[in-house]
Formats: C-alpha cells, sequence, structure tokens
C-alpha cells in the first residue's frame, strides 16, 4: 500500500472512530447536512433502550419492536424539530411514550407485561443461578403488576440509569413527582421479595 493510500485509509478510520464519539447534538446536525450515517450511530446508540423503555410502559415484544422502529422513522423525518439537539435522548423518548400511550389508549391493548431481566453470567455456580431464577420470577411478577408509571419510572432510573432531571422531561412530570414514582416502585417490589423470603436491597 502507498503512503497517499496509507494516509486515505488512517484519515477514514479517524472519521469512523470520531463519528462513533461524537455528541448527539454533532450527530444530529451531520444528520440534518444530509449524512444518514449520522443517523445511523443514533438508532444504534438507542434502539436497545428505546425498546425497553416500551416493555416497561407495558408493551409485549413484537408491539414494543414495532413502536421503536415508528418512534425512529418519526424521529428521522422530523428532526429538524428538535430544539435541542444536545437533549436528543429525551426527545427521541418522549416521541417513543407518547407513541405507546396512543397504542395503550385501545382497550386491546391495556395488558401489562413483566419487562425482560438482564441474565447472571454463563461462569456462576448453579446455585447462584437457581437463587437467581427465583429472585427473577418474583422481579417480573411485581413489575408486572405495578402501575405503569412506576414501572417506566423504575426503569428509567434504574435500569437506563437516567437524572430525575431527564426523567421528568420525558414524562412531563415534575422531579419529585419522579421521584416519588421510584420510591414507591422500589417500596413495593422490596416488599414482594421479602413475602418470598429473598432479602436485600432491590
Amino acid at each position: 500500500m502507498s503512503q497517499p493510500e496509507a494516509r486515505a485509509n488512517r484519515t477514514a478510520h479517524e472519521q469512523a472512530a470520531l463519528k462513533a464519539e461524537a455528541t448527539d447534538g454533532e450527530l444530529v446536525h451531520e444528520t440534518l447536512a444530509g449524512r444518514k450515517e449520522a443517523f445511523a450511530l443514533l438508532v444504534r446508540r438507542y434502539q436497545d433502550a428505546l425498546y425497553r423503555h416500551a416493555r416497561a410502559i407495558g408493551l409485549d415484544g413484537d408491539t414494543a419492536s414495532d413502536l421503536v422502529q415508528d418512534t425512529l422513522v418519526r424521529a428521522y423525518e422530523g428532526l429538524s424539530q428538535c430544539r435541542d439537539p444536545e437533549r436528543f435522548r429525551v426527545w427521541l423518548s418522549r416521541i417513543l411514550r407518547n407513541r405507546c400511550l396512543d397504542h395503550l389508549k385501545s382497550p386491546a391493548a391495556r395488558k401489562r407485561v413483566p419487562i425482560p431481566l438482564a441474565q447472571p453470567s454463563t461462569d456462576v455456580s448453579p446455585a447462584l443461578r437457581m437463587e437467581w431464577s427465583s429472585i427473577r420470577e418474583v422481579m417480573n411478577a411485581a413489575l408486572a403488576s405495578l402501575p405503569a408509571e412506576q414501572r417506566e419510572a423504575f426503569v428509567l432510573k434504574h435500569v437506563e440509569e437516567r437524572s430525575y432531571e431527564e426523567m421528568a422531561e420525558t414524562a412531563g412530570a415534575s422531579v419529585s413527582a419522579m421521584k416519588m414514582r421510584v420510591h414507591r416502585a422500589r417500596e413495593f417490589l422490596r416488599s414482594q421479595l421479602e413475602l418470598a423470603g429473598i432479602h436485600g436491597p432491590t
């Protein structure tokens, strides 16, 4: 490989790395400038989190996937309406939440579905795997019985690790309301674990 080719190849790799590390705002601006690959990076960055959010609100897996895809299409088509590109994640989450709530207005769709909890590492002992299975079963049942707003708040805080300010903006509620929803969810989940003979913080 000649020196000019090597330099060109290195530059391409450097540009790809820069895009992967770019802020949401930078990727939004690049997308609006016509670079579709920038939006593809945003999709990869947030697609899984959107799916977990949709499941937490109460959608089954197939419906959650469909509404996530619909949300991403709507976001791409309306990207110029994102007033603060650096807060793209909050804007995107709000679109998804509104789509999910619209769907759940249908009487046939009003069913609560437990969110998928992460599986333990494969290198743990059989005893620990059995214990985790029990905890997972209790947690899924407890999460499924929570009001949708509390379940959503719990997932945003303890799965997505969002700040209360972001959570409030996404849900259209106050910070104190989101804190109360998380608190009530935690207390309920803790009580369900204790009833099942499983002790420890949730």
